[in-house]
């Protein structure tokens, strides 16, 4: 028996994409004969700096080599700080590093702005002392391979995460609403949808999710007047969230250079559109690869100009612009990912 253990720095109280990915690569692993895998999770906090040292020492100092007298044969590192740990044979899949520390660093999403720059020289050192110690280095996706490469210059191969529903959504028609699903954060641009809505007379939108963005997105929901076209559902289960891809009229998506996004995969999925727009990072890169949606600028008249094309085409228009994206997103599948993030990794 091979003993695997997957990596994951979690926020207390909260759920993302990176805890679904670490929760689904332990389930696949577990499906292998004579491998056992198990998620090993420690908390993480980002502030101030300088306590981001001590997540990084407190990754360093666990020792993973062995668990109650049995090997462990296999660590695979995620997000930062995970691959602080120090292993003899340690993959990563990354799926971001500390990105205020890189592309973030002095935009209006660095906390910090710019931080003690001791601090971030020294964080900065020990990721590439990490990388270094890998076997391997995969990515979710090519966004975050070029990040990688341009920040660290380390290079990596891109290894796309299906979403944990995959098998589940199933294409339905083409409803009255734009659809947003994920956290609602200021990255995720969810005010650009409904600035955009209240540019236009088409449509609705349904915004699922949750997180600190909840009041500032009702309180423009109000000011816009949208109350009857615009709806915040909150958290929704996987039941609900099937049903709401299936008969949405198109899928909103449109973070600032996101590293990857399940919700595009979702849209595909269930053959619906994507609206993303041209600086949306990895989401970008697929709606183009595919032409299975709208690029926009990051304005709302032009998500605006987005929703109107989507209310102006049929169900079988919308259904041939989205195929490619299907076709897509269906030979996104464990079995690649399985093969080089363990099997190549144990022999």
């Amino acid at each position: 028996m091979k003993h695997v253990l997957v990596l994951g720095a979690q926020v207390p109280f909260v759920q993302g994409g990176a805890e679904l990915l670490n929760e689904s690569l332990v389930r696949e692993i577990n499906k292998l004969d004579g491998i056992k895998a198990e998620l090993v999770n420690m908390p993480y906090k980002w502030y101030p700096e300088e306590q981001m040292l001590n997540d990084i020492m407190a990754w360093r100092l666990v020792d993973l080599s062995e668990a109650n007298g049995v090997k462990i044969d296999l660590v695979i590192g995620t997000k930062f700080p995970t691959y602080a740990i120090k292993h003899e044979n340690k993959v990563l899949w990354l799926v971001h590093q500390f990105r205020q520390m890189y592309d973030l660093a002095n935009t209006e999403f660095d906390s910090a702005h710019g931080g003690e720059q001791v601090t971030r020289n020294k964080i900065k050192s020990l990721d590439n002392k990490f990388f270094n110690e890998c076997q391997k280095i995969y990515t979710i996706a090519e966004t975050v391979s070029e990040r990688l490469k341009k920040f660290n210059n380390f290079d990596s191969a891109p290894l796309l995460p299906p979403p944990a529903l995959s098998s589940q959504i199933i294409p339905g028609d083409y409803g009255d609403y734009i659809l947003y699903v994920g956290r609602l954060d200021p990255m995720k641009r969810i005010d650009l949808l409904i600035q955009a809505l209240a540019e236009t007379s088409k449509g609705k939108a349904i915004i699922a999710g949750k997180g600190t963005e909840y009041d500032n997105l009702f309180k423009l929901i109000k000011e816009k007047k949208l109350e009857d076209r615009c709806k915040l559902v909150g958290f929704v289960s996987d039941d609900e969230l099937i049903e709401y891809l299936s008969h949405a009229r198109a899928v909103y998506y449109a973070p600032i250079d996101e590293d990857y996004g399940y919700a595009t995969i979702e849209a595909f999925l269930a053959k619906k559109p994507v609206i993303t727009c041209s600086d949306s990072g990895e989401v970008e890169k697929i709606v183009r690869k595919t032409s299975s949606g709208i690029i926009c600028e990051s304005t709302e008249k032009s998500i605006s100009s987005a929703i109107n094309k989507v209310f102006s085409l049929s169900d079988v228009e919308l259904e041939e612009m989205s195929q490619n994206g299907f076709e897509f997103a269906k030979k996104i599948q464990w079995d690649e990912i399985i093969q080089k993030l363990v099997l190549d990794n144990l022999k």
